[in-house]
């Protein structure tokens, strides 16, 4: 509605200058939009706290939690896992956040979603752009309480569907619809545009809805990509970064996780294609800037050379273990296979893949 009225005014503003004498024949655009020009502007680096709109990557490890704030509004899309949900509270306080506009859910996996409980409990939250789907899990029925408890609105977005955030707009790409989706592909994800700069963030997708949201004709080029799944291989398709054509790449990643994230192939693909690489787990947090005209980040791009993460020591063999009860499967070092009875356990070394095809689904808590 922002948009349409400020359209209108240009309209009327030039009409009156043709029409009316003494009027002038300059259009001056209302307080606080950003300036537009034919294309966008990269500058140097610089940790200017004063621009007014901001993508922050917060370090939450193995997780994802990204802060945007536009014109003095905020949304936080997803909230990292368990061990991070402090961080992020604090975070949030430190820079005297108590309100967000939006809460944006990319899926249920427990490392995008136990921090937002205590986002939950201590900031008010007037909408919640959740999945429509549900899950079986600890952590999602706290999400639920929490949510329930907070009183925000909430919605179930599909493609095609938008929402404003101070001057900037947010259009949703997918998913197209959640049915027949795994837990990955029905993630949310998201275009922020503010005066010529923009930023797409994909949750987990993986190359399912990368593709569909490629054949689907959408506009998804956009300065800044937040890599999908943490570099995964079974995110990042050549075909939809090609599409997305981002100057700067955003992967947040926990230091020498298990999943090996991000992929070397994923790497190579973003240097081949002269994107520069911004990683949590190498510099931490990281924050993009824009004036709507111009654009820049508060430090340099990662060292990418020799530096691919390796899994670390944890057990995991290559093998799920599948839970013939619940027909979910898991890794074998997860809490709840702890919890599973002898007889239900099944041992399989297929990929992740070939399990879902059979019909089994991937456990919310150690999100295999």
């Amino acid at each position: 509605m922002r948009k349409l009225l400020r359209n209108l005014l240009i309209c009327l503003t030039l009409l009156l200058a043709v029409i009316l004498p003494g009027c002038g024949n300059t259009y001056a655009p209302p307080e606080n939009v950003p300036p537009q020009s034919t294309e966008i502007e990269e500058i140097a680096p610089s940790d200017d706290a004063d621009a007014p709109f901001k993508v922050t990557m917060l370090d939450v490890g193995q997780g994802l939690s990204i802060l945007i704030e536009s014109d003095g509004e905020y949304m936080i899309y997803d909230g990292g896992g368990r061990s991070y949900s402090s961080y992020v509270v604090s975070y949030l306080k430190k820079h005297n956040i108590d309100e967000l506009e939006y809460m944006f859910v990319s899926h249920y996996d427990e490392d995008h979603i136990a921090g937002l409980v205590g986002v939950l409990n201590t900031c008010e939250v007037d909408t919640a752009v959740t999945p429509g789907y549900t899950a079986d899990s600890a952590i999602y029925r706290s999400f639920r309480d929490m949510l329930k408890n907070n009183g925000a609105d909430e919605e179930h977005p599909l493609a095609g569907d938008s929402y404003t955030l101070g001057n900037a707009d947010i259009q949703v790409l997918s998913p197209h619809d959640y049915a027949g989706n795994d837990e990955n592909d029905a993630s949310i994800v998201i275009k922020v545009t503010y005066g010529n700069y923009s930023c797409i963030i994909t949750g987990d997708a993986e190359e399912n809805a990368e593709s569909e949201m490629v054949s689907s004709g959408a506009d998804i080029d956009a300065d800044l990509y937040v890599v999908g799944h943490h570099g995964s291989a079974s995110s990042s398709s050549e075909s939809f970064v090609r599409a997305v054509s981002p100057k700067y790449a955003f992967i947040s990643v926990g230091e020498n996780n298990r999943y090996g994230h991000p992929a070397q192939q994923t790497i190579d693909l973003l240097n081949s294609l002269g994107i520069k690489i911004f990683r949590t787990d190498m510099q931490g947090e990281v924050t993009a800037f824009s004036d709507g005209n111009r654009y820049w980040v508060d430090s340099e791009p990662a060292e990418e050379e020799d530096r691919q993460a390796e899994p670390s020591d944890t057990g995991y063999d290559g093998t799920y273990v599948i839970n013939k009860s619940s027909g979910k499967f898991h890794y074998p070092d997860c809490i709840s296979v702890d919890d599973m009875k002898e007889e239900n356990k099944v041992y399989s070394d297929e990929s992740r893949t070939k399990l879902i095809k059979e019909g089994y689904s991937p456990c919310g808590n150690c999100n295999p």
